[in-house]
């Protein structure tokens, strides 16, 4: 009696890991590796340092690990950030298809990396609409209170 016991919770305990394993596995979506620094630089990406302190804002705000694709003046340029060493690596169309060119399988696409991006930005617009909502509601929140002024 005592063996049959253990011998089903052997297998129930058993069945509950595979479908733990099977589930953890499909549910972790496989994000693509960051871009190989010495890679990017050997297709010609140039190396531009954050100097100011918007600059250095706006490089801590960008995707870390990935290209992101700017476009300024009509022209388009794909910057690789590295926040660590403050600064960004920064390359043209050109540049970008070279680096994709000596991929293992062309690396992650452009439009791969701006899919799991989406992701991303979905999280970020339920908190931006509700700061639009609270903006809309008082436009003058960033004003202090006009109590103190001694009207009455």
């Amino acid at each position: 009696m005592n063996c049959s016991w253990t011998s089903r919770r052997a297998r129930v305990l058993g069945l509950l890991g595979a479908v733990a394993l099977v589930l953890g596995c499909a549910s972790a979506p496989q994000s693509p590796p960051p871009p190989d620094e010495s890679a990017l630089t050997a297709a010609g990406f140039k190396l531009v340092v954050a100097k100011t302190v918007q600059q250095q804002e706006h490089l801590r705000s960008l995707p870390p690990g990935q290209i992101t694709e700017w476009q300024r003046n009509g022209a388009h340029f794909f910057v690789y950030p590295q926040p660590a060493k403050n600064q960004i690596l920064v390359g043209t169309q050109k540049e970008y298809l070279a680096y994709r060119r000596g991929q293992p399988n062309g690396g992650p696409t452009l439009a791969q990396q701006q899919a799991a991006d989406l992701a991303s930005y979905g999280k970020q617009d339920a908190a931006m609409q509700m700061y639009t909502n609270r903006d809309l509601a008082d436009p003058y929140y960033f004003w202090d209170s006009f109590d103190g002024l001694g009207w009455r």
